[in-house]
């Protein structure tokens, strides 16, 4: 299997090794060039990641005179999960719309957005703290710099629910449940901080997965539990909000620094404008994806003194991150706690 990713990955690199030339090339700033970027994301057709996609390729292409086109390649197209970032780090692909998840063998620091309850609850009020953000806007575009990952942006897909066969009203629920989550070591931890049994299984494996009683749970926002037709074989939503399910806007760093100076700025200048584009789309995503799910399955809320419960014993995750991962981890983690005092005290 890794032979064959790796001849993937060099056959997809090949325009980009020979089409893009050195950055002393590119910065020549020919006219007549046209930069191709391959872009992947994490989803289907027409989900929110697709469609941000899209529109982004449609405002640089514009704003660049057609000197820059794009090609979109949904979940799957490419391979799945960290398949996309080994494509974007060998510059097999210049752009990966994807969760910082995915990154975090190879930048562990970003995975502090998986600790449940760190990010305010509410998704407007996560995005408007992620774009003031000193941590996201920063530092850790400069730790993702370090391995050729340039982040231009971070906005929430939505609050990720629980769906589940079981109705979970207090973290001693999770006893024993076999429950889904990406292969990323703090989103285990996460959940055996509950005494769940979290079982990393692939995206495009997770229905197979609840159906086959091989899992009993899953998290994500209310749009890609519908997307993924998960509802299906589930029979409760528990409304937790325990986390922000982040999407990152990636770029090969290299590749980045290749453009002319004007496409920089263009790509650069309409990716922030995009953040509100993207808001707007998961808010329309989330409410639809809301009305399915009522039809489909049975939905919880949580109560202010159960969701303190689950905070609680999310707690020690955070310690544990702060003692077992780098200094650097650390730091991250602490100053974000800081920002987001100080954000909540506005």
């Amino acid at each position: 299997m890794k032979n064959i990713k790796s001849y993937l990955a060099l056959a997809l690199s090949l325009p980009l090794l020979f089409g893009c030339g050195s950055n002393e090339s590119a910065s020549t700033n020919d006219p007549d060039k046209v930069y191709t970027v391959k872009v992947t994301h994490e989803e289907y057709a027409d989900t929110v990641p697709d469609l941000y996609a899209k529109e982004l390729a449609k405002r640089v292409e514009e704003k660049s005179n057609g000197r820059m086109k794009f090609e979109v390649f949904q979940v799957g197209q490419l391979g799945v999960g960290v398949d996309l970032v080994d494509h974007l780090l060998t510059g097999a692909t210049q752009m990966a719309i994807m969760s910082p998840g995915n990154v975090a063998t190879i930048v562990p620091e970003g995975q502090v957005f998986a600790l449940h309850y760190l990010l305010p609850t509410d998704v407007k009020e996560a995005y408007d703290f992620l774009a003031e953000s000193k941590v996201a806007n920063t530092d850790l575009p400069a730790i993702y710099a370090e391995k050729n990952l340039k982040l231009m942006d971070l906005w929430p897909l939505g609050g990720s629910q629980w769906l589940t066969k079981k109705n979970i009203q207090s973290p001693s629920d999770f006893d024993g449940m076999a429950f889904r989550t990406m292969d990323t070591p703090l989103i285990v931890k996460n959940y055996e901080a509950y005494n769940a049994n979290p079982t990393p299984v692939s995206y495009t494996d997770v229905y197979s997965g609840l159906q086959l009683n091989m899992v009993s749970g899953v998290e994500n926002p209310l749009g890609a539990l519908v997307d993924m037709k998960w509802y299906e074989v589930q029979d409760y939503l528990i409304m937790s909000n325990h986390i922000m399910y982040l999407e990152g806007v990636f770029l090969n760093d290299k590749y980045f620094n290749s453009l002319p100076e004007d496409l920089q700025i263009i790509l650069s200048e309409t990716i922030d404008e995009m953040h509100d584009y993207a808001f707007e789309l998961q808010k329309k995503a989330n409410e639809d994806a809301g009305k399915v799910l009522a039809e489909n399955v049975k939905v919880m809320h949580l109560s202010n003194e159960q969701t303190a419960k689950f905070k609680a014993a999310a707690l020690p995750v955070r310690d544990y991150f702060k003692k077992n991962e780098s200094e650097r981890s650390a730091k991250v983690l602490e100053d974000l706690e800081a920002e987001i005092s100080a954000f909540e005290k506005k």
